[in-house]
């Protein structure tokens, strides 16, 4: 007797919830010979008596059968989470298997984001992907990052990826709304934020960084500098599951620059005194007379109030996520803060060979900010950050406001034009700020029409309106046409509808 070749049919299903699985590769051990399942699970393959099949598929546990007499093998895979991992979302929304790859790709999950979580997603990326550099613009709330792959390969551009997320490119620029040719308000020593803080680090399931513009080259020209994937969360098989989080935050400065103790406000040139100076190379303190520590006693302890919620949950045939957060920031510079509120909806429904879904997000975001430097080119005005360092000790830099209102000039008897205004009144009379509203939303519609062949339509939408306001009070220290005090106001309008089929 010897062994006679037979036809073995069967079906594979889903251990968890029976639903058929196709694309699942049936082999047999130690021969060339495989194939896959049909969408409704089912399959055929020849095999002799004694010979061990395999069943294998992205996702779920591989699980072995030895041929018996029986000419039918029904099999129920369980899933995998391991496996799960070497997935990558690449162009398109395309999972894919990592060593697979012809090109660079590098992945980050969820919990890894939420390690050091920040308000900008940008800056949790910060050291935890090979070839990413990322860069703060600064601690203040609100404040910009900028993320560079694998160096810089433009002189035009300014070398940032591609953002994408659930398929639909999104806008990630800096604004700098409060630059205006119409009033001259060039306002660009200050902080503004890039638009990817828009996005709640919560709801975010994956990001896939694809390197270089191979791994780009179907989203085009725009991601010549690479593409970061986002991925965010959606409903999982089970019973609906709510999640609440709640985080508190604080920061300091941690060290500040020396300041020299031994003169005081003045200066001699060819042995004349000159008082009205911001220069600390007068006479020297004398025993007992005091010495303001006016940098250690500007700056606060900052606080962060971060509180988020999620409900989930989905069956065989659909999921939903919803979710909602807000996050408010103080600085450590006073009167400076980011506020931001965000909503966002996932829902996904199956029906035959059609998988029919939506992500919808709403952020609201607002910044107060205000200038570090001498950033009102063409107009003078100074930033806190110049003052500050230069402030002389002898003199209370708190001391900052008359009780007229008016302001308390380090030097009295010197033009505006030529003066320079107290820190706290930048900070609390010449305020900037901004005020962003967007909807990013993404619909879509996909056919299993054989085990190798899909069809997909995705429409999506990217729309956000910023308001930039720049106060100048009467009494500052800018040029004349300013001094009786100032308003600017301007809008930055984005719209991005997106289309495409594959």
């Amino acid at each position: 007797m010897w062994a006679q070749t037979k036809t073995i049919s069967g079906k594979v299903t889903n251990a968890s919830d029976g639903t058929s699985m196709s694309n699942v590769t049936v082999s047999i051990k130690g021969k060339a010979v495989s194939t896959q399942t049909n969408p409704d699970g089912s399959f055929t393959i020849k095999a002799d008596p004694g010979d061990v099949l395999i069943f294998s598929t992205i996702g779920s546990k591989p699980l072995q059968q030895t041929v018996g007499s029986s000419s039918t093998v029904n099999i129920a895979l369980s899933n995998s989470e391991e496996a799960l991992t070497e997935v990558v979302v690449t162009a398109m929304g395309i999972k894919k298997e990592k060593k697979a790859l012809g090109y660079a790709v590098q992945d980050i999950k969820a919990d890894e984001l939420m390690k050091n979580k920040n308000p900008n997603v940008i800056n949790s990326l910060n050291g935890k992907i090979a070839g990413v550099n990322v860069t703060n613009s600064g601690g203040s709330p609100g404040g910009s990052a900028s993320i560079v792959i694998r160096g810089g390969t433009s002189l035009e551009r300014d070398n940032q990826p591609l953002f994408v997320i659930d398929g639909m490119p999104m806008d990630n620029s800096t604004g700098q709304g409060d630059n205006s040719a119409f009033d001259g308000n060039t306002n660009i020593s200050t902080t503004n934020g890039n638009r990817a803080l828009d996005i709640n680090p919560e709801d975010i399931e994956s990001i896939s960084v694809l390197k270089g513009p191979a791994a780009a080259a179907l989203y085009g020209l725009r991601a010549a500098a690479g593409a970061v994937v986002i991925t965010t969360k959606k409903g999982k098989e089970g019973a609906t599951s709510i999640g609440i989080n709640s985080r508190i935050g604080t920061n300091w400065v941690n060290r500040l620059p020396k300041q020299q103790d031994k003169f005081k406000q003045g200066s001699y040139y060819n042995g004349l005194f000159i008082p009205e100076t911001s220069l600390s190379w007068g006479d020297a303190f004398k025993d007992g007379e005091k010495i303001y520590n006016n940098m250690e006693d500007f700056y606060q302890t900052a606080t962060t109030y971060d509180n988020s919620f999620n409900v989930s949950g989905g069956s065989a045939k659909g999921n939903f996520y919803l979710s909602g957060s807000n996050i408010k920031q103080s600085g450590v510079v006073p009167t400076t803060d980011f506020d931001r509120t965000t909503f966002r909806f996932n829902a996904e429904q199956k029906t035959d060979i059609f998988t029919f879904g939506a992500n919808a997000s709403f952020a609201r975001s607002s910044t107060r900010k205000t200038l570090t430097g001498s950033g009102l080119w063409g107009g003078s005005g100074s930033g806190y950050m110049e003052s500050i360092i230069a402030w002389p000790r002898n003199s209370n830099m708190r001391d900052w406001i008359n009780p007229d209102g008016s302001q308390h000039l380090l030097l009295p008897n010197i033009p505006l034009l030529d003066n320079a205004d107290n820190p706290y009144w930048t900070i609390n009379k010449n305020p900037q700020n901004d005020k962003t509203d967007r909807f990013l939303g993404t619909a879509y519609a996909s056919a299993k029409i054989t085990s190798w062949l899909d069809a997909t339509y995705r429409l999506g939408i990217d729309n956000y309106t910023t308001d930039f306001s720049t106060l100048i009070s009467p009494g500052s220290a800018v040029k004349l046409a300013w001094q009786n005090g100032m308003l600017s106001e301007g809008k930055r309008q984005y719209s991005y509808l997106n289309s495409i089929s594959c």
